[in-house]
This record gives structure tokens, sequence and C-alpha cells, in this order.
């Protein structure tokens, strides 16, 4: 017969967790809408400001700049967001497992920038260099938040020729969320075959005061908003995976409730059938 006491006891335990469960679950739910909205409104500021920069790329004629130049070395620079926080899911072993394949994957020289602690410590258990560290904001980014990111990369990026900058995080689907990987800078047209122009230009386009002078200004703040945008997305999958592990935990323990509950039932059953028939066997010894 299996102990009373240890069930009860492990009973309780489940009890308590499926609520502290419910309870981040609730959270995740609030968490998710503010970041729902915000992803929604940002969206169209994402497909917008790369339409934008589509078009000056397919009317920008033979004018070059650094920004724009595809370079000779194939040196890699990543930036990868994750989450500060676990319970999440797959969300953040799926993204990281990504970043690490497609940074093993590349023959140059490769640097890393990670912005979440989860990232931090999972690059730091692999032995892999980081070169630049952003926590503790990855659940609620702001413009500010971005912009100190997007700094780093372009100064990177002016600091040492021949470099591609990518930026790998969690793109939203539907129901279903997928690691993406997109490359930040140099800025090149083939990276922008998804994209169908809405307003196409009919003739090369002039830039006033000089073609330097307006990238030098339009890349950075470009790459400002392709940053922030991936930050926004990424942390909307957070909460939305986040709610719906929770989600799944409590349902797991309420399942595993009614399964200890009756073999508690059990359990409570066979002792008080052993109690009577000790009683029914002393009772017939004394006659």
């Amino acid at each position: 017969m299996q102990n009373i006491v240890e069930i009860k006891n492990r009973i309780r335990s489940v009890k308590e967790t499926s609520q502290i469960t419910k309870a981040m679950e609730l959270i995740s739910v609030s968490k998710m809408r503010k970041s729902n909205d915000k992803y929604y409104k940002n969206t169209r500021y994402f497909h917008e400001i790369r339409n934008v920069m589509a078009g000056v790329l397919d009317h920008k004629g033979d004018i070059a700049h650094p920004y724009l130049t595809e370079p000779q070395n194939k040196k890699s620079f990543y930036i990868v967001i994750a989450s500060d926080t676990g319970l999440v899911g797959e969300y953040n072993h799926r993204i990281l497992s990504y970043a690490e394949a497609a940074i093993n994957a590349e023959n140059g020289g490769k640097r890393v920038y990670v912005i979440g602690q989860m990232a931090r410590d999972y690059f730091a258990g692999k032995g892999l260099d980081v070169s630049a560290e952003f926590v503790d904001f990855a659940q609620n980014p702001s413009i500010e938040d971005a912009r100190r990111v997007a700094a780093a990369v372009v100064a990177e990026f002016e600091k040492e020729d021949g470099l591609n900058v990518y930026i790998i995080y969690t793109a939203h689907g539907g129901k279903k969320n997928a690691a993406a990987k997109m490359r930040l800078l140099p800025i090149l047209k083939s990276d922008f075959s998804d994209v169908a122009l809405s307003n196409p230009y009919n003739s090369e386009l002039d830039f006033e005061p000089s073609p330097e002078e307006v990238f030098n200004i339009l890349v950075p703040q470009y790459i400002l908003g392709l940053t922030y945008s991936c930050l926004v997305q990424s942390v909307m999958c957070e909460h939305m995976e986040r709610m719906e592990a929770m989600n799944a935990a409590t349902k797991n323990a309420h399942e595993m409730l009614e399964g200890l509950e009756l073999i508690y039932h059990r359990a409570r059953q066979e002792q008080i059938t052993t109690e009577l028939i000790e009683l029914t066997g002393g009772a017939a010894d004394r006659k």
C-alpha cells in the first residue's frame, strides 16, 4: 500500500505548481496583448522602410557607398536576439540552435553581439567569444534600446572592411514562429527580392546635397528601424510562447492531479479495508 501522507504532499505540491503556472500564464496573456499591439503597429513600418530602401537601391544608378557595397572578404558579424528569462517553450532553444548553426557554417571571421541573458549564457557555455551583450530589455525593448544596438552595429561595420552584418531573430508567422536571419549591412539589392515596390520610380534619383551625405544619414536610420522591428517581433513571439508553455504546464498539472487523486482514493480504500479486516479479525479472536 502506498504511503498516503506522501501522496497528499505530492498533490499539494502539484496544486501549488499549477497555481504558479496559471498566474504566469495570465501575466503572459497581458504582456502578449500589449506586445501584440506594438507588433502590428510596427509591422507596417517594417514593410514600408524596406519598400522605400528597395526603391532607392533600384534607382540609385552607379552611385557607390561603403554601406551599399558587397564586401570582398567574407567576414560575418551577428546580432542574436533571445530572452532574458526561461520558461518560454522552444523559443530560446530554437533561436540559439539556429544562430549557432549559422555562425558555425561561416568560413570567415565571425563575431557575435547578444541581446538577452539566455543568449549570453548559451554562447558563454559554448566557448564562443561574445563581443558585446545587451541584457535586461529583451522583454520590453524601447526605441532607445534599439538605438544603442544600431549605433554599435554601424560603428562595428565602419571600423572594419569586408564585414557582413546579420541579425538573427524570431519571426512571427501566424500560429507558428520561426528563427530568421536578415542582413543589416551592407544593404544589397539582392536582399529585397521579396519586396514588391508600392510606388516604383520612373527614373534615376537625384540626391541632395550629395549621395554620400544622404546615405550617411539614411542608412543608420534604416538600421535602427530594422533592429527595433526585429526586437518588437521577437518579444511578441516570446510572450506568445511563454503563454502557451504555461498553459500546457497548467493542463499537465491538472492531469497529474487527477491521477494522483485516483491513487490517493485507492490507497485510502485499501487502508480502510485493511483496518476493517484487522478489527474483524480481532473481534473473532476475542470470541
